[in-house]
């Protein structure tokens, strides 16, 4: 089916969603969640990149969509971003991998999961394949950390984004057997383009890959929803991985 303007929910047709909370490890999260028409458990799940602007709102313009062709799903917001509790200074990688995984629980459980993840939240959800087992990855923009980030506070100097060889996202990969979509963006001020690289260079057991390149920079959800064609493309792509990911 091709994806013409009208194709988005209008303002009338928005699905139907719901904000709640999660209470892990001594935090808050705050999530929403965006139902289908049949009411379907949702299979789908968005985690968010790093800075203390980052939201669970951002990629409602994704999740509106899939939840209008039949895809249920959920959102939320790490602990230090914001309606959750939390300092995010104090935060650690391994912590937010722990807080994936906790909402992660509250998915569908007939289903494998599809992971969504953005930035740092690409990292993530890599890195929790070996737990989650997803049937699908979406990685917009994914940065790549070494090893020894894992425990370092987000308040601390830290290392930037980079393909190292010992990430714990690309050993995650290696293991990967679904469907692998990752969406870059040419002007990544962020990301460099060979943590892209290293993303398919480590997914090697991926049943199907694709990459998708957009004229961008690293903000690809304020750059996207306003230009039509690429994200005719992009929720196209999205769509399609996740419904042909359960064949």
């Amino acid at each position: 089916m091709s994806l013409d303007n009208h194709d988005m929910p209008s303002a009338a047709t928005l699905p139907r969603s719901e904000d709640l909370f999660l209470d892990t490890a001594g935090q808050r999260l705050a999530m929403t969640r965006i139902h289908a028409p049949d009411g379907a458990a949702p299979d789908v799940v968005h985690l968010h990149g790093f800075g203390a602007t980052a939201s669970r709102h951002g990629v409602r313009y994704l999740l509106d969509d899939l939840a209008a062709h039949g895809n249920s799903s959920l959102t939320f917001e790490f602990s230090g971003n914001g309606d959750s509790t939390g300092v995010l200074e104090e935060a650690t990688l391994r912590q937010r991998r722990q807080e994936s995984l906790a909402v992660a629980r509250l998915l569908d459980r007939d289903r494998r999961p599809v992971l969504i993840g953005t930035s740092m939240g690409g990292h993530l959800a890599a890195w929790t394949v070996p737990e989650l087992r997803p049937r699908a990855l979406a990685l917009f923009c994914p940065a790549a950390y070494p090893d020894s980030e894992a425990d370092v506070a987000f308040g601390q100097e830290r290392a930037r984004p980079g393909p190292y060889t010992d990430s714990p996202a690309f050993a995650g990969l290696r293991d990967f057997d679904g469907d692998l979509l990752l969406i870059a963006g040419t002007h990544d001020q962020v990301v460099p383009a060979s943590v892209i690289d290293a993303y398919l260079s480590h997914s090697v057991k991926a049943r199907s890959r694709k990459v998708i390149r957009l004229d961008c920079d690293h903000l690809i959800h304020r750059w996207l929803p306003d230009r039509a064609e690429p994200r005719r493309e992009v929720l196209g792509a999205l769509r399609a991985l996740v419904t042909e990911s359960l064949r």
